[in-house]
């Protein structure tokens, strides 16, 4: 918000500048806290943006990386998760491309201290509470098979919200996510 020219402030009233300095302020926390929404609409590059700040908001080093693996997070002590972000608005399916690239990270990219996350963000024009679930049981079943994890991205939302009163507390669920030997991730 820019009521005029950038000399007025100083041509305004004390009260003026305090009331303007609070509406910015304001306005930042909001863009700032508005970035995180896209957890719950956003799909693809978008998505993956988002879930790269997330990690990023925990404190871990994050990065976008090539096809291979579009979200690199990495973790204490060499770990990494590498995560396929899901281009589609539909559950995971078993044949589907995007477990076919979570079988490619894993068989071309991954190593040892490594673990392949597909997050996804299924029915971004329903309320999250409404969702259905983001993968079909047997798609579910063969990435635990595979040792990979599933994240809905509405849960990385509820991490985000829930490190804003406690961060070591996300950090740790993202450590517990890292663990997890393949499944569907939850809190």
């Amino acid at each position: 918000m820019k009521p005029g020219p950038d000399w007025l402030p100083a041509e305004m009233p004390p009260g003026y500048r305090n009331r303007l300095e609070e509406i910015q302020r304001l306005t930042r926390d909001l863009d700032e806290m508005g970035r995180f929404g896209r957890l719950l609409y956003a799909v693809g590059p978008e998505l993956a943006d988002a879930v790269r700040e997330t990690f990023e908001a925990f404190g871990f080093v994050a990065s976008i990386s090539a096809a291979d693996a579009p979200v690199v997070a990495k973790l204490d002590g060499g770990r990494r998760l590498l995560v396929h972000v899901s281009d589609s608005e539909s559950p995971i399916q078993r044949r589907g491309a995007d477990l076919a690239a979570v079988f490619r990270m894993l068989h071309e990219t991954a190593e040892g201290s490594d673990r392949v996350v597909l997050v996804a963000n299924t029915d971004p024009g329903v309320k999250p509470s409404d969702r259905q679930d983001g993968m079909e049981a047997e798609a579910a079943a063969f990435l635990k098979r595979l040792g990979a994890n599933f994240v809905a991205s509405r849960t990385l939302f509820s991490l985000w919200s829930m490190s804003l009163n406690d961060r070591n507390r996300a950090r740790t669920f993202v450590e517990n996510l890292h663990a997890q030997d393949g499944g569907v991730f939850g809190l």
